[in-house]
């Protein structure tokens, strides 16, 4: 008996880190991606989710790779599916959205903050096309006249 354990003791040690390893390492892992699949094929539009970078919105369309999320009214963002991590419940939203306007409300838009610096805000800015603005002609820079030649005397 003692020769049969010492001869196979190696291929034993290795069997049963093998086997340790697949409990402590594949299965769980199997388990979770499993799990994961399961989550992915029960979402449908209007489910509320968290994307991979922690961005949270609706889903408006689903596709086979691709999903488009809400994530505030009337904001849309493309995405691949397995950038969604998780659907969220209603008491994990820390904030609610209005519905969006209605054509006859009387939605007035809050004035852009100042800066502290320049006492300027964005909507001093013309609305004018930036393409459209002529670039400032500058003055043409005169030859510049060739640089003496020093010698160096000092030797």
């Amino acid at each position: 008996m003692s020769d049969f354990l010492g001869q196979y003791s190696m291929i034993i040690f290795l069997v049963l880190i093998a086997v340790m390893f697949y409990f402590l390492m594949i299965r769980p892992a199997k388990k979770q991606q499993q799990k994961k699949q399961e989550m992915m094929s029960a979402l449908q539009e209007g489910t509320r989710v968290m994307l991979t970078s922690g961005v949270y919105g609706t889903i408006r369309h689903l596709g086979e790779r691709q999903a488009v999320i809400e994530i505030s009214p009337g904001v849309d963002l493309t995405v691949l599916r397995a950038a969604i991590s998780k659907p969220v419940g209603a008491d994990e939203d820390e904030f609610e959205y209005a519905d969006a306007a209605e054509p006859g409300d009387d939605v007035t838009p809050a004035d852009p903050p100042r800066s502290e610096v320049t006492g300027w805000s964005l909507a001093d800015l013309p609305d004018s096309d930036p393409a459209s603005v002529a670039s400032p002609v500058l003055p043409a820079s005169p030859a510049s006249p060739a640089s003496p030649t020093t010698s160096d005397n000092s030797r």
